[in-house]
């Protein structure tokens, strides 16, 4: 059960505190007061969806803590010690939210995300909302409700964590060997056909920048071949150097026993007139070499060309390409030889099949058996709210073949069920949507609500505004009904319900009242713990819309009543 919860800038809340109790409390208070927002912050340090909005203006950060106690013996301190939380019967959640997008969340003064503040939330409270009445009217969602009753002897579990994981991997293997054998010939045609492209290239990795120099070279010959022509003139020319040099070897040697150094510096001469020499053989040598060629410049073009479209189907660089070749040959090799692996995977595949299909008939018949019983729970809760002509049916879809669940197999098994209503005796089944009114939705929802948090234990119920549509003699009854459920010994409930009708608040064990009121210029909710007598009979004669004595004498006749009541259950 909840036991207090602090709330911090939501809204109109600047700060507020509230203790809560065991058994039925009821808030209270003029529309528009700001009673859905006291949920709203509930729902939102449980992981609901954090909004913005809900700062109050002129703040920059939103607060809300809320202090649980839990039985030793519940599954919700399993969770809170595989999360690394300890095993502690009080339970102290925390969430932050900030305009600038930093949000916090703690679980017993520890850090947690909100996936885990969801899950150990998840059987702490159950918020009935009025958009609730529209989840269930959905045919989709009928199916869970039908589902939280049933005990499926770990069918499901298996189904969800075991063979599902285990199909999906043996498609994801028979995928990769093509499929059908159709598929798997596509396969092998597409890939003998990037094979023998890649493989008739004959590409190499040294290959495109060798081509690319050449390339560069051809397109430049021109410039090349004057360059060379200009330095063989200057070397080797009637007045070049090595003419020039040979001259200067002659003099030097005419001197040669007039001056000590002159023999010297002319073998000096002599080595670079050979080196010169050397150089010019070769500049000639390239010379001749060097012609432009138009379809040798056409060959690497395309040849150029050819690299490039292949390493843009099959890679960045040709390294690419040619790992991408061999991985090819391998799964072509794997593909041409795959027959006896896939007939393997196949019998193995229609073996899961059949072990899922076989646990989905269990969940059905399970179902089956669950639905008469929740039929008969609901119509006997129906009856309890003033609603004994109406009869309520589970209608299951037609019977899946195994070859039909083949086509689509489900971890959730294969029905699908539509709840079907008359409110009326002597008017047909019709699907829930079509036939139930808004003080009858209201009353259903409380019906399957009760029986629901039998069926997961849940110790919170929170009802917001579930009087939609509901007066007079119905009111009466949904009172008796929240009274029921938050004084059952088996289930001993915590319900908190938010209601403008006075038989509500009249049966309440504790009596919350929002009121809105102004300060400086700016808007605030508190909430006043009502406990005496004749303020209690005040809230409930104004609901009731009377003034006066004689409003107040039956205020007070109604909160007598439905005090007795609570003590003869």
């Amino acid at each position: 059960m909840i036991k207090n919860i602090v709330i911090n800038n939501i809204a109109l809340i600047s700060h507020l505190e509230i203790d809560f109790q065991q058994g039925l409390t009821v808030l209270s208070g003029e529309t528009g007061s700001g009673k859905s927002i006291i949920i709203d912050s509930l729902a939102f340090v449980l992981g609901e969806r954090a909004d913005k909005t809900l700062i109050k203006y002129g703040e920059s950060v939103a607060e809300v803590t809320a202090l649980f106690e839990v039985d030793t013996n519940s599954s919700v301190i399993a969770k809170l010690e595989e999360y690394g939380y300890g095993s502690d019967t009080e339970i102290l959640l925390n969430r932050k939210m900030s305009l600038t997008g930093k949000n916090e969340i703690r679980i017993q003064g520890k850090t947690a995300t909100l996936a885990i503040l969801k899950e150990v939330c998840a059987e702490l409270v159950d918020i009935f909302g009025q958009g609730q009445h529209l989840a269930l009217l959905n045919e989709k969602n009928q199916l869970g409700v039908l589902d939280a009753f049933c005990n499926f002897k770990n069918c499901d579990t298996e189904l969800k964590e075991t063979l599902a994981p285990k199909l999906n991997a043996i498609n994801k293997e028979l995928k990769s060997f093509g499929g059908s054998v159709a598929e798997r010939e596509r396969l092998l045609d597409i890939l003998k056909f990037q094979i023998d492209e890649i493989k008739d290239a004959d590409l190499s990795e040294d290959e495109e920048e060798a081509l690319l120099s050449a390339h560069k070279r051809m397109i430049n010959v021109e410039k090349i071949s004057s360059a060379l022509s200009i330095a063989t003139g200057n070397l080797n020319g009637e007045q070049g150097a090595v003419s020039k040099l040979s001259q200067a070897c002659s003099a030097l040697k005419g001197i040669g026993g007039l001056e000590d150094s002159a023999n010297a510096l002319q073998d000096r001469l002599q080595s670079a007139r050979l080196e010169i020499d050397d150089v010019c053989s070769e500049l000639y040598m390239i010379l001749e070499q060097t012609e432009f060629s138009p379809a040798e410049v056409d060959k690497m073009e395309a040849r150029l060309e050819r690299i490039k479209q292949l390493k843009r189907k099959y890679g960045g660089s040709v390294a690419e390409c040619l790992k991408f070749l061999a991985d090819a040959e391998t799964q072509y090799s794997n593909l041409a030889n795959s027959a006896e692996k896939i007939e393997q995977l196949n019998s193995e595949k229609n073996k899961v099949l059949l072990k899922m299909y076989e646990l989905s008939c269990k969940m059905s018949d399970e179902r089956k058996n669950v639905a008469e019983r929740l039929a008969k729970q609901i119509m006997s809760e129906l009856n309890d709210l003033g609603m004994g002509g109406t009869e309520f049916v589970v209608q299951f879809n037609r019977e899946v073949s195994f070859e039909q669940y083949a086509q689509a197999p489900s971890s959730n098994g294969f029905d699908s069920v539509e709840f079907l209503m008359s409110a009326n005796v002597g008017e047909p089944l019709k699907p829930l949507a079509k036939v139930i009114s808004g003080g009858e939705m209201s009353r259903f929802m409380l019906a399957v609500k009760n029986i629901t948090a039998l069926a997961e234990n849940i110790p919170t119920m929170v009802f917001d505004e579930i009087d939609t549509g509901i007066s007079g003699t119905m009111a009466q009854m949904v009172a008796n009904k929240l009274a029921n459920v938050s004084h059952n010994e088996n289930s001993g409930y915590q319900c908190i319900v938010i209601t403008h009708l006075p038989q509500i608040v009249a049966m309440a064990d504790v009596n919350l009242y929002i009121k809105k009121f102004e300060k400086d210029g700016k808007t605030y909710t508190n909430v006043d713990v009502i406990t005496d007598y004749e303020q209690r009979a005040a809230e409930v004669a104004r609901l009731m819309g009377g003034v006066g004595a004689y409003a107040i004498a039956n205020a007070k006749e109604l909160i007598d009543w439905s005090e007795n009541y609570k003590k003869s259950l």
